[in-house]
């Protein structure tokens, strides 16, 4: 699995949990990203527990690091693309 693909994974997870979430991605590095997540505070849990499983068995089983960080939008507006 490439980087992209898991990216695209996630992003499709944290918009099932959460539609009007607001998703920002830094990749690092060819095998290393972080995935910010800017919602309404009442869904963060959702959001971590549609990624959270998915995440590590990225990180074990394809050696990818990608990191789920979720914001309230309310306090923490996202930043331009």
């Amino acid at each position: 699995m490439t980087l992209e693909e898991a990216i695209a994974e996630i992003s499709r997870r944290v918009s099932a949990a959460c539609p009007e979430a607001v998703v920002r991605i830094t990749r690092a590095s060819p095998e290393e990203a972080s995935i910010r997540a800017y919602a309404p505070a009442g869904v963060e849990a959702t959001i971590k527990e549609a990624t959270q499983d998915y995440t590590i068995q990225l990180l074990t089983g394809e050696g990818l690091d990608v990191q789920v960080l979720v914001y309230d939008i309310a306090t923490s507006l996202p930043p331009e693309e």
